[in-house]
């Protein structure tokens, strides 16, 4: 039994020693490239070239904003409401697990109070028992749809 503990020691500190000389040559290209870059910068600054960019002003660079096309950004905010339409009385850490899972947004369960708090200031949630619900907007008026009779009778 010593053999086979001794082997499996010796082998995970192979493995562990394998993982850090394939993370060090993964990462190589990239710090040479921040390396270049940042020579680059620094040398633009000490010429006097450096054009610092407005905050509303885009890098001529930058990646175009995503259009219509691909995933849509949504805010916690958002993806809360849609996790209590679908399943009404959530608590704070059940709602933080569906985020992470069904959006992969690692939120903390005081993160989710906060924004569920805020929300019910808004009247858009409120609290049931041990859990959140969605407050649904229902409107008291009937909707005004001409009606078909009436379409007939100016015929």
């Amino acid at each position: 039994m010593a053999t086979t503990y001794k082997y499996l020691l010796r082998r995970r500190a192979e493995l562990e020693t394998r993982v850090v000389e394939a993370r060090q040559r993964a990462q190589a290209p990239f710090e040479s490239e921040l390396r270049a870059i940042a020579l680059a910068l620094e040398a633009l600054e000490r010429a006097g070239m450096a054009d610092p960019l407005t905050a509303d002003e885009p890098a001529a660079f930058a990646p175009p904003t995503p259009g219509k096309r691909g995933r849509r950004g949504r805010s916690t905010r958002d993806m809360i409401l849609m996790a209590l339409r679908c399943a009404p009385g959530l608590n704070e850490a059940e709602i933080a697990r569906q985020l992470d899972h069904r959006w992969s947004r690692p939120v903390t369960p005081v993160a989710v109070g906060r924004e569920l708090e805020r929300l019910a200031a808004e009247a858009r949630v409120c609290r049931s028992g041990a859990g959140w619900i969605r407050v649904e907007e229902t409107i008291n008026e009937p909707e005004t749809r001409p009606s078909l009779d009436l379409a007939a009778q100016g015929r």
